[in-house]
C-alpha cells in the first residue's frame, strides 16, 4: 500500500514541477513582450522639448518669431480620434506630422477670426 501512495505522489510530483516548467516558460514569454512593449511605449512619448537658441539663428534683427511646439501630439490625436492609437502605434510620425499640419491650420483660421495675420509653417527640429 505505500508503494502505490509513493508512486501516486510521485505522478503528481513530476506533474506538478511539469505545470511549473511550463508557467516559466510562459513567463519568460511574457517578460519578453513586456521589455518589447515598454520600447514602443517610450518611442510613443512625447520628446522632451529642444532647447532652441532662436536667436543665433535667426539673428538679432527687429523681426520677432513665435514658437509653438506641441509636446503631447500622440494624445492629441488620441482625444480627437480613438481609432489615431493603431495608427500612432505604427506610424507615430506621420500621426505627429497630421496632428502639427492640423494644428497650424486651426491657428491660422482662430487668428484670421480675431483680425491677426498670421503665416504658420511646420518645420522639422534636427
Amino acid at each position: 500500500m505505500t508503494a502505490v501512495v509513493a508512486v501516486i505522489a510521485l505522478i503528481v510530483a513530476l506533474l506538478l514541477a511539469g505545470a511549473c516548467a511550463v508557467l516559466l516558460w510562459q513567463l519568460n514569454g511574457l517578460k519578453v513582450r513586456a521589455a518589447a512593449l515598454t520600447e514602443q511605449v517610450e518611442a510613443l512619448e512625447p520628446a522632451v522639448p529642444l532647447p532652441v537658441d532662436l536667436e543665433a539663428l535667426l539673428g538679432a534683427g527687429s523681426r520677432r518669431v513665435l514658437v509653438v511646439e506641441i509636446l503631447n501630439p500622440l494624445d492629441v490625436a488620441l482625444t480627437r480620434n480613438k481609432a489615431a492609437g493603431v495608427l500612432a502605434a505604427m506610424a507615430p510620425d506621420s500621426v505627429r506630422k497630421v496632428v502639427l499640419e492640423q494644428a497650424s491650420r486651426e491657428l491660422v483660421t482662430e487668428m484670421a477670426a480675431e483680425g491677426v495675420e498670421v503665416e504658420v509653417r511646420v518645420h522639422a527640429a534636427r
